[in-house]
């Protein structure tokens, strides 16, 4: 029976060689575009899912927005440890990154020499000796535990022991710093990429570090423990503990799981996902399948009238119904299955580009789990897209049919409306979500933000001993000297992310302000090579040696600083020329400042975040590592001079390797989630349309297949070709009319509640609205105008000589 149907079902396809390949078309994209997205989601989902009682973790974060910052993934561990006393929560991991520890009276070496090289230890952390409680690690050889519990032990990553030793074998050997050594007491396979963590080097937390340690806090909870009440009492603890504005701050416990979907901000061990690329993508690609499945209805219910007199006929000889509905439904499974096998070859073919605008490393993986699912949905989007027009192919009356007397019902005729009318309005809403996040991505691209993007290189996360040299500086002298440099200073903040420091200070007319007051550490040249508009005073210049940070006999700290002019509002100045040379303190008159200039404000970090009053400050090493930021000549080429700097950094301070990166391309990453929304939408939003012309230019065939003899008749009595076009499109352009009134304030509704994350946003405009149903109309006219213009031109005799 099936090889019958089998049979019949290629025979089929044979015959109506325009409606099966429609079919195969518009169903292989939808399938490809739903494994593809279920590719991805599994991905996303599978983030930290393998470590231990991973369902009872939980983070802890900071929550800035008091201050105008943004929720941050490390917190202070004193108040989560005193949390041990409730029984509810079984334990508690810190893992601090160990370039800050000097913070705590607890300073790490981070810089170690390998043979005649100085090497940064990278992703270098101090961890509490339970660490493998919460993360699973694959020890290849020696003892995390021992690395992690006695003083100067490190436990490696296997790619850190091949780049530093060119071997594994390495447990024992000793890595020399300016004030001892570290010995190496294990080796560990690097970590997945499916998780959050993500170190190479570790140690123990020093013994004598102070007790409130600022890093990456987790908490493991007791089975079934109230995880809102322990949050409150968490809070209430950290809130007695703190004084002043620090009061404003709240903790959040951030489920181990949704943790990858909360590690968008700064300070993240690595860069986290986004919950809302993961789930526009699984929506567009829903969309796509159904618009792609509603299309295959169409076509069979539309394609009835080429089957009915078969239908007759195997009534006549005694078919039955549920034969005829199998028959079908064969012919569908069978089309959803050659498109299922295109389906895989197009994501093959397209995963690299895929990959590359995701940033993922996303693969096909012919498992049984992921046949078995790909052969699940090939069934069910056959047996749910087939049964309808199976059903009502089948339902056909042989008697009617045979005599000539076949009546398409009204039920199919909506169906086809309906399902056309929700396309239209998917593919209008679409066109406007895509239109207005490029808008608004234009607008963060360009937004004004107080320094220079372009023509800048950022060399990150250098010793910065090494960097701040009031004098004989001659790493800086060798890259001015570089071709297509144009000027160089030091910054121990990426604009592009956020603030590392504050810095408050008693102005001279005694005024002291409240709120976040981010500073930033530069050196000579900060406003020239960060592109800052100086709108008073000077820039730091090596001419004014006492600018540079320095103690003065009565253990004073001096330096001089730039401030930004809502900075100087704030401190009661509206003329910039009123406040240079003025002198303001801080920390209780031990530090004293020069205000030597006002800039124009800086935006720290992405367009979602507040602008804040900042300053800049010469020569303060305040941190342990920093930046050297480079400023380029227009004509000079960034990759030829990352090159060439590279060479001279590692070869000047003696280092391993060091990381180049533009600052446009930072701050472009500072803002990839959006990004990665507007590529996807903008993706999916051209297939949908392109789907919907294809379901149309199906249903449009059948459409003047079945009115040839009107449209004869009419040009008989005098009809234009472009009437007869417009006559055969109106019905269409109708359902287009109508999907306005649901698409527009829908779009509106969800652009709205999108927008509003921005601080910086554009205003929804008409003339998107009416451009986007312009562009879906325009496009139906033209695929029905396409048919319908070469039946008006076929001659209305060789329609109607048998009549």
């Amino acid at each position: 029976m099936f090889s019958s149907y089998l049979t019949t079902s290629l025979r089929a396809f044979s015959k109506h060689k325009q409606h099966f390949a429609l079919n195969v078309l518009g169903l292989s994209i939808g399938l490809a575009a739903a494994i593809m997205v279920t590719l991805f989601a599994v991905y996303e989902l599978s983030f930290d899912r393998t470590q231990p009682n991973a369902e009872r973790v939980y983070r802890v974060h900071t929550d800035y927005r008091s201050w105008g910052l943004q929720l941050v993934g490390t917190a202070g561990s004193d108040a989560p440890e005193m949390m041990k006393e409730q029984s509810q929560v079984e334990d508690v991991l810190l893992l601090a990154s160990a370039d800050g520890l000097e913070f705590y009276n607890a300073a790490l070496a981070l810089t170690v020499k390998v043979a005649d090289r100085q090497v940064q230890l990278p992703h270098f952390y101090a961890v509490s000796g339970n660490l493998l409680d919460f993360v699973n690690l694959n020890v290849l050889s020696g003892s995390v535990q021992d690395a992690i519990s006695l003083p100067d032990q490190l436990a490696l990553s296997q790619s850190t022991a091949i780049s530093l030793f060119g071997h594994t074998n390495i447990v024992g050997e000793q890595l020399n710093h300016d004030s001892g050594s570290y010995t190496v007491a294990a080796v560990f396979e690097d970590l997945p990429e499916n998780t959050h963590f993500y170190f190479h080097t570790l140690t123990a937390v020093p013994k004598h570090a102070e007790p409130d340690v600022h890093g990456y806090v987790y908490m493991r909870l007791a089975p079934n423990a109230d995880a809102t009440a322990i949050e409150t009492e968490l809070n209430r603890t950290f809130n007695d503990r703190q004084q002043g504005r620090r009061k404003t701050l709240t903790l959040h416990m951030v489920p181990l799981l949704d943790v990858y979907f909360n590690s968008r901000g700064p300070f993240e061990m690595k860069q986290g996902g986004s919950e809302q690329v993961m789930w526009v993508s699984v929506a567009l690609a829903v969309i796509l399948l159904l618009v792609a499945s509603t299309n295959f209805i169409n076509l069979n219910i539309a394609a009835a009238a080429r089957r009915a007199k078969e239908v007759g006929v195997r009534k006549a000889l005694g078919a039955s119904r549920l034969q005829l509905v199998q028959q079908f439904l064969t012919e569908a499974l069978l089309v959803v299955s050659i498109s299922g096998l295109i389906a895989l070859a197009i994501i093959e073919i397209t995963l690299p580009w895929v990959n590359q605008m995701l940033g993922r490393n996303l693969s096909l993986d012919f498992s049984i789990w992921f046949l078995v699912s790909v052969v699940g949905v090939i069934i069910l989007v056959g047996v749910l897209s087939g049964l309808y027009p199976a059903l009502f192919i089948s339902s056909f009356s042989a008697k009617r049919v045979l005599s000539g007397d076949l009546q398409r019902g009204q039920t199919a005729i909506w169906v086809r409306k309906l399902t056309l009318y929700l396309q239209s309005v998917l593919s209008i809403a679409l066109i406007i979500a895509a239109v207005t996040i490029y808008k608004q991505m234009a607008l963060v691209n360009d937004l004004e933000v107080g320094y220079g993007k372009t023509d800048r290189l950022l060399v990150k996360s250098l010793p910065s001993e090494l960097l701040f040299k009031a004098d004989n500086n001659r790493l800086f002298d060798s890259i001015r000297a570089l071709p297509g440099v144009s000027q160089v200073t030091i910054s121990n903040t990426n604009l592009t992310v956020d603030m590392n420091g504050e810095l408050f200070l008693t102005w001279p007319n005694g005024e002291q302000i409240e709120g976040t007051q981010p500073t930033v550490s530069t050196g000579y040249h900060a406003v020239e090579t960060l592109g800052l508009t100086l709108l008073a005073g000077r820039d730091f210049v090596p001419q004014y040696g006492a600018d540079w940070a320095h103690t003065d006999d009565q253990d004073v700290r001096r330096y001089a600083i730039l401030i930004t002019e809502s900075l100087m509002k704030l401190a009661g100045y509206d003329d910039p020329n009123d406040i240079i040379g003025k002198q303001a303190t801080a920390h209780r008159g031990r530090t004293q400042v020069t205000i030597v200039g006002v800039v124009a404000d800086v935006k720290l970090g992405s367009a979602k975040q507040q602008k804040l009053p900042l300053s800049f400050r010469l020569g303060v090493n305040s941190l342990p590592s920093a930046d050297i930021v480079v400023k380029l000549d227009k004509s000079a080429s960034p990759e030829q001079v990352s090159r060439q700097l590279q060479a001279m950094v590692v070869e000047q301070l003696k280092l391993h390797e060091v990381s180049i990166t533009r600052i446009e391309d930072e701050y472009q990453r500072a803002h990839i989630s959006e990004h990665r929304v507007q590529q996807l939408v903008l993706f999916f939003s051209s297939l949908a349309v392109f789907l919907t012309c294809l379901g149309v230019l199906g249903l449009a065939s059948f459409s003047v297949l079945r009115r040839q003899k009107e449209v004869a008749v009419r040009k008989v009595l005098g009809a234009s070709r472009y009437s007869i076009v417009n006559l055969l499109a109106r019905e269409y352009l109708v359902l287009i009319a109508a999907a306005v009134l649901l698409a527009f304030p829908a779009s509106y509704w969800f652009l709205d509640g999108w927008l509003s994350h921005f601080n910086e946003r554009i205003s929804q405009v008409v003339w998107v609205y009416v451009f986007s149903a312009m562009f879906v109309a325009l496009s139906t006219w033209l695929t029905v105008a396409l048919l319908a213009f070469r039946a008006a031109s076929v001659r209305p005799s060789l329609i109607l000589r048998y009549e």
